[in-house]
């Protein structure tokens, strides 16, 4: 089921989605602080929607995808399900914490001033991500590729969250000429 550029609240989409006996996707659709608490999302497509301030808290979210998506301020705490992505969106001050997005390609997203505490982000590909301002405290980054990643400053706090990640010479040398003020050649 497509459903092409609409505007939705809450308990319409929740009916539709409930009542669903295909997989459901959206398209260019205005989600503008809709209410999702709670609500299963699985294999749910949303494609250059609008959703910010959206509340998805607690939504189940397992095999969902978000591409090319405004998400500013949008709540993700708490989602369950395993498997979801963002990709190519606009996550600016989104809340992400203990978001489930192990292996996930989440290129071309801009996570400035997100909040992806505690997140699990192993193995996920950062290509072309903005982390400025991110939250990265107590995020599971282990194996996450952000070699092609904007990381912004570096304090002694941000350093420790990068722990297991896999970030370029260049990125390496921004951090320490940050922290102590060094030229790396």
């Amino acid at each position: 089921m497509q459903l092409v550029d609409e505007s939705y609240d809450g308990p319409t989409l929740r009916e539709i989605v409930n009542g669903a006996t295909e997989a459901v996707r959206l398209v260019r659709c205005d989600l503008r602080e809709i209410d999702l608490r709670g609500v299963d999302l699985t294999e749910v497509h949303f494609e250059e929607c609008v959703l910010d301030n959206a509340d998805l808290r607690g939504a189940a979210l397992g095999g969902a995808s978000f591409s090319g998506c405004r998400l500013m301020g949008a709540d993700f705490e708490g989602v369950g399900g395993f498997g979801f992505t963002i990709s190519r969106s606009n996550a600016f001050a989104a809340n992400l914490i203990r978001a489930p997005l192990a292996h996930a390609d989440l290129s071309g997203t801009r996570f400035t001033e997100a909040v992806l505490r505690g997140a699990d982000l192993r193995s996920c590909i950062f290509d072309g991500c903005d982390l400025s301002g991110a939250d990265l405290a107590e995020a599971q980054l282990e194996h996450a590729d952000l070699r092609g990643a904007g990381l912004g400053p570096c304090d002694l706090d941000r350093m420790r969250a990068l722990r297991g990640a896999i970030i370029t010479t260049t990125q390496a040398a921004a951090i320490v000429r940050d922290l102590a003020g060094a030229t790396v050649l």
